[in-house]
């Protein structure tokens, strides 16, 4: 077996060495060269710069399958046409006012059940009443 002195020497201070060679068996990590190991951080190099600033994954069971919700928020990185494709525009524009009132509706529907389990009072005097109405003779 070739003996790698750049896996040596720089997995202690290359974070890509350091991480690929975390995931492969040590028998493994020895046998790679100089030159592949700059191949492949290369080829990953792209693929390690993009980092989100917001990368929250949730993962929940519904009807006895998984599902998950990923919520990535960044600095847009894609070229413009990418982004420009006809049919998402609409379809995210959408998506994206259908969201924000699900979560301002459940924000404020939130809060207002805080409101009135804590008794506070913001307001006084002043309360939401539904006013009955006058009810139709019956004929």
């Amino acid at each position: 077996m070739p003996q790698n002195r750049f896996a040596k020497d720089s997995s202690k201070t290359d974070p890509f060495v350091q991480d690929f060679f975390a995931r492969i068996p040590p028998k493994t990590a020895t046998t790679f060269t100089d030159t592949q190991l700059a191949a492949l951080k290369q080829v990953f190099k792209e693929r390690i710069s993009k980092r989100h600033a917001v990368d929250i994954k949730l993962s929940m069971p519904f009807f006895k399958q998984g599902f998950y919700i990923v919520l990535l928020l960044g600095k847009e990185k894609r070229a413009k046409k990418r982004l420009q494709a006809a049919i998402s525009q609409p379809v995210n524009s959408i998506l994206l006012t259908i969201s924000g009132l699900v979560l301002i509706t459940s924000l404020l529907g939130s809060l207002y059940i805080f409101k009135m389990t804590s008794g506070m009072n913001l307001f006084p005097n002043q309360d939401i009443q539904i006013k009955k109405s006058k009810s139709l003779p019956n004929i």
